[in-house]
């Protein structure tokens, strides 16, 4: 089952793998980067990182494992053998692999031209750090709470956690013991949460009881619950060090965006553009 996750996008690779540079270029003297050879040509440990660079990001944390990269291997090997098929019937001699290298041409130059427009912007620390200060409202960490809880289905029951908790056994074991929640593992450990987190009824007694303390009973839509607080965290400001990275590259997208709409409107301007009506 789970090489069939990478089945749905293999004809994405393959035609990044058709265009991906001459194979075994960059590969070790000792021939230890060498993947595959077919017949004479070598692909490396070096096409294979390049093609995962050019993959979508999210997609590219995908293949960036062994079986991602097997899977990306085979399909390098696939497009090789069908680029030796195409030579071997003269296929590249063809009007129409000329029309498709000419497409291909095209969309290459247009690539290179925008990445070369946009490879010299820079964001500055002075600029995040602006950013950072002029929306403080932006890094704010919300009040916190960190609690466990025991659900059980109704007040009958919940009479037999009350007795155990009163008769002295932990809140943990307790929580083992009667709990539906998936988190009884955990000894009903919910982690911390802020407000907007949790239906409203468990929220408000969450956050209105003391740290250390075990709330009353509780009725929400799933039960009823009994919550006891571990710790709570108040409101607090986020350290520009920690969102620095976030701030600049959503900067640095934003500035990116900026060039690349001035300079479209330039070539718009500049260039006679004549929309025709389609045909009806």
């Amino acid at each position: 089952m789970k090489g069939k996750i990478f089945t749905g996008i293999s004809a994405a690779l393959m035609i990044f793998a058709l265009f991906c540079g001459a194979a075994g270029a960059a590969g070790s003297p000792d021939g230890s980067d060498i993947v595959v050879k077919i017949d004479d040509e070598i692909i490396t440990h070096v096409d294979i990182e390049k093609l995962i660079e050019n993959l979508d990001p999210q997609m590219a944390v995908m293949y960036r494992t062994p079986e991602g990269r097997a899977a990306i291997t085979e399909e390098i090997i696939n497009a090789r053998l069908f680029t030796i098929k195409g030579l071997e019937e003269g296929i590249d001699k063809t009007p129409e692999y000329l029309e498709e290298v000419e497409r291909f041409k095209k969309h290459a130059l247009m690539k290179v031209t925008i990445d070369k427009m946009l490879e010299k912007i820079e964001i500055t620390d002075d600029e995040g750090k602006a950013f950072y200060d002029g929306n403080p409202d932006q890094f704010v960490q919300p009040e916190q709470v960190s609690a466990r809880h025991i659900l059980v289905p109704d007040d009958d029951e919940m009479e037999k956690v009350l007795a155990d908790l009163k008769a002295g056994e932990t809140f943990e074991d307790t929580a083992k013991k009667y709990s539906t929640c998936p988190s009884k593992e955990m000894g009903g450990d919910l982690g911390y949460f802020e407000k907007g987190q949790m239906v409203p009824e468990f929220e408000k007694v969450a956050f209105e009881t003391e740290v250390g303390k075990i709330s009353d009973p509780v009725k929400t839509q799933f039960g009823v619950h009994v919550i006891k607080i571990d710790a709570k965290q108040p409101e607090s400001k986020i350290n520009y060090e920690e969102v620095s990275d976030r701030i600049k590259g959503y900067l640095m997208n934003q500035k990116r965006s900026e060039v690349y709409q001035a300079e479209l409107k330039a070539l718009k301007e500049k260039h006679k553009i004549e929309r025709m009506a389609p045909e009806e």
